[in-house]
């Protein structure tokens, strides 16, 4: 028996039933009509696949499992469309129940199902919830068509921006909290923005990260400033997309300021190191600062950690290592303005303020040019 052989014998029923299942047409919407505020989403392809990129907000509600999936799409290729049909069926249906329970809390919601490409999975599924009474439709294109719309609005102009500078552990993300229209940068990465900054957070991928930046972006006004932190091109293992970047560099931007006991003190709190884990996590990223800051140093910085005494590592890594890297990387920059961060409550007043300023002035030459 050859391995094609083999592959049909395993998918041996008729797959009339699943067709006759999925026959006339089903409820659809677009992207744009999915992401209504009024929908919930439930992404029906497999974990590792939500894994690697979803719509921000979905469920994860998988209709298989990794190796199933695997399966399924090797009989597709080696014997064909009908074999793999017949084969997902035989692996959902002693679910098929379970299944069915597990959504019976969203039932009285508007659902929106995708899949990778709006196929049978999620039509399948969309036909079985539409005959046990739930209010469904299925999102056209899958996950495909709302990656492509990702793009595209990464495309559109962006705002106006007031881009907030300053040293490592001067509280940008800190003062980004207490003002309004601002977008962070390092939360929708879930990272910040350090070698150290991936300690306590799970890094978002490009997807998810970009998914994250278009969601947030509708939120906020199209035509006033927005308040972003400054950062380079990556932060952690995500790039911020180009013409984001390039906004970020030809916007209003402001160099805040604070002492070095005072940076010390908040990235002490931010980063609240007490668990084993993140000493052994710190004391990996040390080692490899060996060229950086040479091995005497480094044999120091470790002892510390070893000691508890975060404080010191915290005092020389700004000054020895921080530091200089930042003013180099800051000389030849224009500043609109320049603020005292000692005090967050008073810097956000001020940025508030110079914002308003800003606002009036934009609208003034929009008149002007009328």
């Amino acid at each position: 028996m050859t391995n094609n052989d083999s592959l049909s014998a395993q998918a041996k029923p008729s797959s009339k039933r699943i067709e006759d299942f999925l026959k006339g047409g089903l409820p659809a919407l677009s992207v744009e009509e999915a992401l209504a505020e009024d929908m919930l989403l439930l992404d029906v392809r497999t974990a590792e696949e939500f894994a690697k990129g979803s719509i921000p907000g979905a469920r994860s509600f998988p209709l298989f499992d990794d190796l199933e999936r695997a399966e399924i799409g090797t009989i597709y290729k080696r014997v064909g469309r009908d074999a793999a049909v017949v084969k997902g069926l035989e692996f959902f249906e002693p679910r098929l129940q379970q299944f069915l329970l597990s959504l019976s809390a969203i039932k009285s919601q508007q659902l929106v199902v995708y899949c990778a490409r709006g196929g049978m999975r999620s039509a399948a599924v969309v036909r079985l919830l539409e005959e046990n009474g739930f209010r469904v439709s299925q999102m056209q294109g899958g996950y495909k068509y709302y990656r492509q719309y990702v793009l595209q609005q990464l495309e559109n102009p962006t705002p106006p921006l007031i881009v907030l500078h300053g040293q490592t552990g001067v509280g940008k993300t800190l003062l980004l909290q207490k003002l309004p229209d601002h977008l962070d940068l390092e939360g929708l990465a879930q990272h910040r923005s350090s070698l150290f900054g991936a300690i306590h957070k799970t890094p978002r991928t490009q997807k998810d990260f970009e998914a994250l930046l278009v969601q947030k972006l509708s939120e906020l006004p199209e035509d006033l400033f927005l308040f972003v932190e400054g950062e380079s091109r990556k932060v952690g293992q995500v790039f911020i997309p180009q013409i984001f970047a390039n906004a970020m560099k030809s916007g209003k931007l402001v160099l805040l300021s604070a002492t070095l006991e005072t940076r010390i003190s908040r990235i002490v709190e931010e980063y609240n190191i007490c668990d084993e884990q993140s000493i052994q996590q710190i004391d990996s990223i040390l080692q490899t600062l060996k060229v950086a800051l040479g091995k005497v140093k480094v044999e120091q910085l470790r002892l510390w950690l070893k000691r508890g005494e975060i404080e010191n590592i915290v005092h020389m890594l700004l000054v020895d290592y921080y530091d200089p890297r930042y003013q180099h990387a800051m000389s030849g920059y224009d500043f609109a303005l320049k603020l005292s961060a000692e005090d967050l409550n008073q810097t956000a007043d001020a940025l508030i303020t110079f914002r308003n300023q800003m606002i009036e002035n934009h609208c003034q030459q929009s008149v002007n040019n009328v």
